[in-house]
């Protein structure tokens, strides 16, 4: 890809390692929050745009009549199974629903990846019915509040996240331009975590199947990220210690209700 526009992530290529993070970290804070937003009363139909493997769809099964998978990679969507959500190859910029016919909408560590994310807004406000909502999740790279090995040690994946990812400020802006009458943000999760170098190696981290921030990055990139952490862990070893991986990421949610 050109250094002056964003980089797409061949999802098709890394789907079937995608799931490493699931065992890796905890999710516990996104799932209360997503399970807040869903509320109590009885529900018809929940879209997941952006669903991947379907991590989130197994974890909301059961709470609505129809629930519904959208990913535009075959390789997410042929790993997607279980829960008994309907799954749906398509772009979120063109939702498979007649107007006001879904009840919520749910976008996890997705709305990065879509080409238009006004156009996306524009659609839930379509399909949402008229107490409906849309619940997103993602990092906020602006804020300047991370740290993350990836960034250490392959350090272009910093600068293609500010242009992929979207400020905070500036979904709820979407959000508001969209037509949606009620829009909230805040600090969901924060992700800590520390993890020597060889077992993150050994698990399959430093890999371009574990982020997009590793699968976007050339070749040349990559193997100069891993040449990097390679070096730490022998300076390391020379000096009797053992290079640790350490990240702290805050994740925000925004919701956005008609």
């Amino acid at each position: 890809m050109p250094d002056g526009g964003p980089r797409a992530t061949d999802y098709d290529s890394v789907a079937a390692g995608y799931d490493v993070r699931y065992r890796t970290y905890d999710y516990k804070e996104i799932r209360t929050a997503l399970e807040t937003f869903l509320g109590t009363a009885p529900l018809d139909r929940i879209l997941e745009a952006g669903c991947g493997t379907g991590f989130w769809l197994r974890a909301i099964a059961g709470r609505a009549n129809l629930i519904v998978g959208l990913d535009r990679s075959a390789g997410m969507i042929g790993r997607a199974k279980g829960g008994g959500a309907a799954l749906v190859r398509g772009a979120a910029e063109r939702l498979p629903f007649r107007d006001a016919t879904v009840d919520r909408v749910v976008c996890i560590n997705a709305l990065h990846h879509f080409n238009d994310r006004d156009r996306f807004f524009e659609e839930c406000r379509r399909v949402l019915t008229s107490s409906g909502g849309v619940f997103m999740v993602g990092l906020d790279p602006h804020g300047e509040r991370d740290t993350w090995w990836i960034y250490d040690y392959f350090p272009e994946t910093r600068a293609i996240d500010l242009k992929r990812y979207p400020a905070v400020r500036e979904i709820r802006s979407g959000l508001i331009g969209a037509g949606f009458s009620r829009c909230e943000s805040s600090e969901v999760q924060v992700f800590e975590h520390t993890m020597p170098a060889q077992r993150a190696f050994d698990r399959g981290l430093v890999d371009r199947s574990f982020s997009s921030q590793l699968a976007v990055l050339s070749d040349e990139e990559f193997q100069a990220g891993v040449a990097r952490i390679r070096d730490g862990m022998k300076a390391c070893d020379e000096s009797g210690g053992e290079l640790q991986l350490v990240s702290e990421l805050h994740l925000f949610e925004v919701t956005g209700w008609m």
